[in-house]
């Protein structure tokens, strides 16, 4: 059982002020915004706003925005495509290395002289 000092909030999961924490029901937390990296910025372009925009505008960036989407998501299994064929293909490979390298050819045996066991004197 968590036990409360005197002066401070009266549920578990306020802080040293008394005030409720940002995880408390009712309340979301703020998303901290992030830096974005240049390359990934350079191969984006601009952030787009929609502010001021009416709205054959912004259906026009929508519109432009979900082409470039659909752009990126087939590119994106075409080359997931290439990398499982290529998987399977250096799979197959690593099998036919282990095959050969199982595989025990029986070298060509040398005449050996007769001998005579010790038994048959």
């Amino acid at each position: 059982m968590v036990e409360l000092e005197e002066g401070k909030g009266d549920k578990p999961n306020d802080n040293e002020n008394g005030e409720a924490s940002p995880t408390e029901e009712g309340e979301t937390p703020k998303p901290k915004k992030m830096a974005i990296p240049p390359e990934v910025e350079a191969r984006l372009g601009p952030a787009i706003t929609v502010d001021g925009m009416d709205a054959e505008q912004i259906k026009a960036t929508l519109k432009t925005l979900y082409e470039r989407w659909v752009g990126a998501e087939s590119s994106k299994y075409d080359i997931e495509y290439t990398v499982k064929v290529r998987d399977m293909q250096i799979h197959d490979l690593e099998m036919e290395v282990s095959d050969m390298r199982g595989k025990f050819i029986i070298p060509k045996l040398k005449k050996v002289h007769t001998f005579k066991l010790m038994d048959e004197s």
